[in-house]
């Protein structure tokens, strides 16, 4: 889904935030929450939904969510916390007030018949187009692990042609690359294995995609 802003633009496929049109940085905690709050719009969220949703695994004290509200208004020059677009209930949580337009953003077919990368589970086996994926137990992310050792967000693949790019989002038991915890986003190759919590997968890269493959899409 993409979502335009004031001079924001927020695409969920790639996980990306431009602002007049040149990409705005944002740590992982942080797109969550800018993410969450428009989609959420324009219902005021309590501090305790936002910690909920962005920590799922994990007690966090409270200062932890005014710090992303700072890094987003940061990143989204907002002029203040009664004009900009995350506005600040006293007391009680976060909306987001700006006026939203929506669309939806998918690979172009081309794109889905390029992708050489794909990520063994078990049996399956999901071809992951160019852009980022989310990982987790939640039923809305791109690769759905339902175990209990996995977080409902619980990282993300990030693929650019043959390259494969594994982050955690700081999830409660961690992902490994071939047997090593990742602290940093960490490109991988083909036959590597990552395990998310105790799920064990196999990256793939092939010159061709089976066109019996599953392909991913927001």
């Amino acid at each position: 889904m993409r979502y335009a802003f004031a001079n924001c633009r927020l695409d969920t496929q790639t996980r990306e935030l431009t602002r007049d049109g040149a990409g705005v940085h944002l740590s992982p905690k942080a797109y969550e929450l800018l993410r969450t709050l428009i989609e959420h719009r324009p219902r005021v969220m309590t501090k305790q939904e936002l910690m909920d949703q962005l920590w799922p695994d994990t007690f966090v004290v409270e200062a932890n969510l005014h710090v992303l509200i700072g890094e987003l208004r940061s990143a989204l020059v907002e002029p203040s916390a009664r004009t900009g677009s995350i506005k600040t209930h006293h007391g009680i949580g976060y909306s987001f007030a700006a006026d939203v337009r929506e669309s939806r953003s998918r690979p172009r077919t081309a794109e889905r018949q390029r992708s050489r990368i794909a990520l063994a589970v078990g049996r399956r086996r999901l071809s992951l187009c160019a852009g980022s994926h989310q990982v987790g137990r939640d039923q809305e992310c791109d690769v759905v692990l339902d175990d209990v050792s996995v977080s409902r967000r619980h990282a993300r693949l990030l693929v650019s042609g043959a390259t494969l790019v594994v982050e955690d989002y700081d999830s409660k038991n961690g992902t490994l690359v071939n047997g090593a915890r990742i602290d940093k986003p960490t490109a991988v190759v083909d036959g590597d294995e990552v395990t998310f919590g105790s799920v064990k997968t196999t990256i793939q890269i092939a010159r061709t995609v089976d066109p019996s493959t599953v392909t991913l899409t927001d």
